[in-house]
């Protein structure tokens, strides 16, 4: 009894003393260039869907799936705005967080040239909000701060990574694809990634 009520006081006196947990860093300034692409490969899809990282109603029936590195503290999961991840003039949808391996797995939509399109981090904002005004205006400042596209030989050994086009059923099965690429790069996301491929009820 002596010793239980023993580790009970020092539970206590640590949790009272213990200090508090920080919070996440601040918001690296942006925009920010990505530190790597691993990996592209170009998708093209049987059923269209419509996408929702970007205002405008756009439909999605082909585009790239990329694998990225970048500075984890640009993804951080947080409760206010994040910065958004754009390719060219689009924004990308970030399938995992990409916190804590600094690895991110993203869909673009449509047809990308990765030799002329910049990739980087823009303002934080809600993606769903970005027009294609918004848009040319983070491209602008991406360009006004030097961020090019990446270059021909780090853009040759991402497609070797990624492989030939992928011809897919629909959004599902995209998804299903970019699951495996999180298991494959993204440590710690595991769990993410086997959500999306357990079978659905009815499958």
């Amino acid at each position: 009894m002596k010793i239980r009520m023993l580790l009970s006081l020092m539970v206590l006196f640590a949790a009272m003393t213990a200090p508090a947990l920080a919070g996440p860093p601040e918001v690296p300034a942006t925009p920010a260039p990505v530190d790597a692409v691993l990996l592209t490969q170009p998708f093209t899809l049987d059923e269209p869907y419509e996408y929702k990282w970007q205002a405008g109603n756009i439909m999605v029936k082909q585009g790239l799936l990329l694998v990225i590195d970048v500075d984890p503290d640009l993804v951080i999961p947080r409760q206010t705005p994040e910065p958004v991840l754009f390719v060219g003039n689009a924004t990308a949808e970030r399938v995992n967080s990409g916190y804590p391996s600094g690895k991110v797995v993203a869909i673009v939509p449509g047809t990308v040239d990765l030799s002329t399109a910049p990739i980087w981090f823009g303002e934080p904002m809600l993606p769903e909000q970005v027009t294609a005004a918004i848009a040319t205006s983070q491209r602008a400042r991406a360009d006004e701060a030097g961020i090019g596209p990446i270059s021909a030989t780090v853009l040759d050994a991402a497609l070797d990574s990624g492989g030939s086009v992928l011809k897919l059923a629909d959004y599902d099965a995209l998804r299903r694809r970019a699951a495996e690429l999180i298991q494959q790069y993204a440590a710690g996301e595991e769990d993410l990634a086997m959500g999306i491929l357990a079978p659905k009820v009815g499958e």
